[in-house]
């Protein structure tokens, strides 16, 4: 039997990715399993639904599981509190079968999700300018040795 080559991917990118990809990651999951369960809820497949909320669960506890409280400080707290939030809604949504507890989660994890691109973003573009500029100091050592 042939294996996946998209589990494969998805492995290997999980496997070599840094932190903030990770986290960028999880939160893709999450949003897109409380997406799921949203769809499936609308056609009253409960069944459905709840594996999907129990996917996004699972994700939301492994953020919230990989927040750090003591280097965090009031970040991590804030966080805390809104990846609890986020399970609770989880919970009333699979309880009360009511889409409108699944799209409030979804807010929450989408603008997380932004937030933390941006942030990846900016220090991906800080790491590149230190790398551009050490390059720039060796090249112009290098310059001055042989001129």
């Amino acid at each position: 039997m042939t294996a996946n080559p998209y589990v494969f991917y998805q492995k290997n990118q999980v496997e070599t990715a840094d932190r903030g990809t990770l986290l960028l990651l999880l939160y893709d999951g999450a949003y897109r399993f409380m997406k799921e369960a949203r769809e499936y809820m609308e056609r009253e497949d409960y069944t459905k639904a709840f594996v999907s909320v129990s996917r996004a669960d699972r994700i939301v506890k492994e953020l919230l599981a990989s927040l750090d409280m003591e280097k965090g400080g009031e970040i991590a707290k804030n966080l805390y509190r809104l990846y609890e939030f986020v399970l609770w809604k989880l919970f009333l949504a699979e309880k009360e079968k009511k889409v409108s507890h699944i799209d409030e989660a979804m807010h929450i994890i989408g603008e997380l999700r932004s937030a933390w691109k941006e942030a990846v973003g900016k220090e991906r573009v800080k790491e590149k300018d230190v790398s551009v500029k050490g390059k720039e100091r060796q090249e112009s050592a290098s310059i001055s040795i042989v001129g």
